[in-house]
């Protein structure tokens, strides 16, 4: 008889479960780029009270007799589809209109170099970026936003190729302002105060600024310009304006993806860990804008280099977050339902209490 008790204590306990995450659902109805999670039950363990019999040459066959103890939770899922656009009008906040992820992380050692693991980044779908004091494309946390730099030719200037198409350092590494000229120089076009972009070392990563008219470059003083006057186009190109009005390319922000988004680690502050069934990160740009393979701490003939792909129909719009995922007429529903259903199983432990007590009060 004390079976019932302890199967309706197993649902207490379940929808108890299902209550907490109803509780952070609703918690977070204003929280930009929340996804909220999704409780399923499953039934508990079984026991046989007579098991199942084959058919013999006079009776037929017989079904197993089964009693279960309660529920327990199977999952808790989460539910990974975008939600909407949210304007804050700063320029420096981006939407991820599809799928994927910003990819942020600490600076990196500069005596071990660039991390060639992209599953050792922190994702997030929240772009409430802007730029600190030394350049760096940083979160509210401090982490730098880590996608690709333009590339500079001999005399510091912008590198493009024969369409007018930018050459991009396929390095992974947290995007920064280009270096402040430190002169001028008439013959290479280079200003002071302007930008002045590095040339690669693909051997090593290391970037090079060279010297303009003789003055070399200041690694630490990085091109005048301000937040607010970023902006981010669909691909994920930033470009800066400078006092005196000059267009800076910036860098461009790539997208990690994953298989199944459903097996990231969930952390505080809108942070996610590449965990063990998400499957590898693939890092790509909105619109395929940058090709070849991921160069981080890589031998340019490694035949296993990471391939950068497209990011589907991903694109980045600017002046605006994505929007909680919480639908509170759906969780005022399941609320409903849970609530009910964790009273009936207290029902079920005051009922079982009382033919406990009519057998106890059998013997007078």
């Amino acid at each position: 008889m004390t079976g019932s008790m302890y199967a309706a204590i197993a649902g207490l306990q379940t929808h108890m479960q299902k209550m907490n995450v109803i509780g952070n659902n609703i918690a977070n109805a204003n929280t930009y780029g929340f996804k909220p999670g999704v409780t399923s039950f499953s039934e508990s363990m079984y026991t046989s009270i007579s098991n199942s019999t084959a058919g013999g040459t006079q009776y037929g066959g017989t079904n197993a007799s089964q009693i279960g103890y309660g529920s327990q939770v199977a999952s808790i899922d989460l539910n990974m589809s975008g939600g909407t656009y949210a304007p804050t009008g700063i320029n420096s906040n981006l939407y991820l209109n599809g799928n994927g992820f910003f990819m942020v992380g600490p600076k990196p050692d500069e005596d071990v170099g660039y991390e060639p693991d992209p599953n050792n980044l922190t994702l997030k779908r929240v772009g409430n970026f802007f730029l600190d004091s030394d350049g760096y494309l940083v979160d509210n946390n401090g982490y730098c936003v880590y996608g690709f730099m333009p590339q500079g030719d001999a005399n510091g200037n912008l590198s493009k190729d024969a369409d007018g198409n930018v050459q991009w350092d396929t390095c992974l590494r947290p995007i920064r302002l280009p270096v402040s000229a430190p002169a001028s120089d008439a013959n290479t076009g280079v200003k002071e105060g302007g930008a002045l972009y590095p040339t690669l070392n693909p051997d090593d990563n290391t970037l090079t600024w060279p010297d303009v008219d003789g003055t070399a470059a200041d690694e630490d003083k990085r091109v005048n310009v301000q937040s607010v006057n970023l902006s981010v186009d669909k691909n994920g190109v930033i470009t800066a304006v400078t006092q005196d009005n000059q267009a800076v390319t910036v860098g461009i922000i790539p997208i990690g993806s994953v298989i199944n988004p459903n097996g990231l680690t969930k952390e505080s502050d809108g942070y996610y860990r590449a965990g063990n069934n998400a499957g590898d990160v693939v890092v790509g740009t909105c619109g395929g804008t940058v090709v070849g393979a991921l160069n981080n701490n890589t031998d340019v003939d490694d035949t296993e280099r990471i391939v950068l792909t497209g990011a589907g129909k991903t694109q980045i719009l600017s002046g605006g977050l994505e929007s909680s995922k919480t639908d509170v007429a759906t969780e005022f529903a399941d609320l409903i339902t849970t609530q009910r259903g964790f009273q009936a199983n207290t029902k079920i432990i005051t009922v079982t209490d009382e033919m406990l007590s009519d057998l106890v009060s059998m013997k007078r």
